[in-house]
């Protein structure tokens, strides 16, 4: 699977996957595991997935333009510019990201705990000059790597809070929202389009969505994929696609999973967003990673956001966070993390509990 993920990338770069990933890739192999890394050093314009300074300082001024009201906005403009320059300064993205699917949400291995230390000193020997990333860890998948991490010294960065889905829940199959989905989903107004009819001509129009709904709604700091990376990762069979298409043949909606280390995510949705929201093509969408989950018994990490729809569908939160490893570094590229880990634990953490996003 590693082999032919990443094959198209060693071969034509990682813009070969997404615009806007500009990386370097390598992999590192830790007893009978291998991992791919994705290598970086001062660069100030990329996708989130790879570089921090986008998703803390970027992502962060598109946020508070999106939601904050306008004095506020203004307010906090030499805020971010201000830290925008501390950052830098400590070269905040020279960094080496540990398996980097290139996607918002990878799951983890069940790494031995016993290869975490010398995997580290492996990484600093290599890499003196550039923090260890360790993102899409939590407590319900990756426990004992975490604790290992942080008994190694890492920083502990609460980032966001993901849905996880168990395929035997009974919360699940008691949902009456779950059921409505998949009654929805089935309905008829608008056929499914299963992976195996989809041909390569469909394949711009499925980008065409994703990039409505990932980059146009949400934020142009997503991965930018191409129309040729999806059309890879379907003919490979390396995500599932599913579609919806309207009597009249045009395709209103896609949503793709993926299974990673016996764990499913669904990081490719879209829909057309012209059309009426009673349409439900998000309700419809969404529940195909749970119909997926619970048939084949492997649980879901349905990522973060519109928290109360997850909850109300069975789903159990649970904290994603990022581990850091700075120890290695000179002494003025250590407070930026440190003040970041801080910030997350006290403020971000407990207000995102709190509001159950």
């Amino acid at each position: 699977m590693l082999r032919a993920w990443f094959q198209p990338l060693l071969e034509h770069g990682t813009t070969f996957a997404a615009e806007n990933l500009r990386t370097q890739m390598t992999f590192l192999q830790a007893g009978e595991l291998e991992f791919p890394l994705s290598y970086n050093d001062n660069d100030w314009e990329n996708s989130w997935v790879c570089y921090p300074w986008t998703h803390y300082i970027t992502c962060g001024q598109e946020e508070t333009q999106r939601y904050a009201p306008p004095w506020l906005v203004s307010a906090l403009k030499p805020v971010w510019w201000g830290l925008g320059k501390w950052l830098k300064l400590a070269h905040f993205n020279r960094v080496v990201v540990v398996n980097n699917w290139l996607l918002s949400t990878v799951p983890w291995p069940a790494l031995p705990v016993s290869l975490v230390r010398p995997m580290l000193e492996a990484l600093i020997q290599r890499w003196p000059d550039h923090a260890l990333v360790f993102r899409s860890l939590n407590a319900r998948e990756s426990s004992p790597l975490l604790e290992a991490l942080a008994a190694a010294g890492a920083l502990i960065i609460p980032s966001r809070q993901v849905w996880w889905f168990d395929p035997h829940s009974q919360a699940v199959a008691r949902s009456r929202y779950f059921q409505r989905d998949a009654r929805l989903l089935h309905k008829g107004d608008l056929s499914i389009v299963p992976h195996e009819a989809l041909q390569e001509e469909d394949f711009p129009r499925l980008r065409e969505l994703y990039v409505q709904l990932y980059l146009e709604k949400y934020s142009r700091h997503n991965p930018r994929f191409t129309t040729g990376w999806l059309w890879h990762l379907h003919q490979a069979h390396l995500l599932h696609f599913t579609a919806l298409r309207e009597a009249s043949g045009r395709i209103v909606g896609v949503e793709a999973y993926a299974q990673h280390h016996g764990i499913i995510t669904s990081p490719v949705v879209g829909y057309e967003l012209s059309l009426p929201q009673g349409l439900g093509l998000y309700r419809r969408l969404a529940v195909a990673p749970l119909l997926a989950s619970r048939r084949l018994g492997l649980p879901l990490n349905l990522s973060a956001g519109v928290g109360p729809y997850k909850a109300a569908r069975g789903g159990e939160p649970t904290m994603e966070s990022m581990a850091v490893l700075t120890r290695h570094l000179p002494t003025n590229r250590q407070p930026p993390w440190k003040m970041i880990e801080q910030v997350s634990q006290h403020l971000l953490a407990p207000a995102v509990r709190r509001l159950g996003l």
